[in-house]
């Protein structure tokens, strides 16, 4: 199930975190987005692996995890020395 966390514009880049309820890391790589103002550049979609048992194997250990079009862009403790460049450079190829 997934839930977008912004309202879809036609310019955003649609990115998929995985994540889980209560999941810390995962409100820490929001923060650290909207912090840097990148999260009006993204159409960001919430998805719960809790939800889905292939999801809950494929990522469960490794949340939180930013994808965009199936492609990791970002994963685990997010350092926003890390985290912030790599969105940029993907909103960068996106556009």
């Amino acid at each position: 199930m997934q839930r977008a966390l912004t309202d879809c514009k036609k310019d955003q880049l649609v990115v998929e975190l995985f994540t889980r309820e209560g999941c810390g890391l995962c409100a820490e790589l929001v923060e650290h987005l909207a912090g840097a103002g990148l999260l009006d550049r993204l159409d960001l979609e919430l998805v719960d692996v809790d939800t889905d048992r292939t999801l809950k194997k494929r990522y469960g250990l490794r949340l939180p995890v930013l994808e965009i079009a199936g492609q990791v862009i970002f994963e685990g403790r997010p350092d926003p020395e890390v985290l912030l460049p790599a969105v940029r450079a993907a909103l960068e190829g996106g556009s």
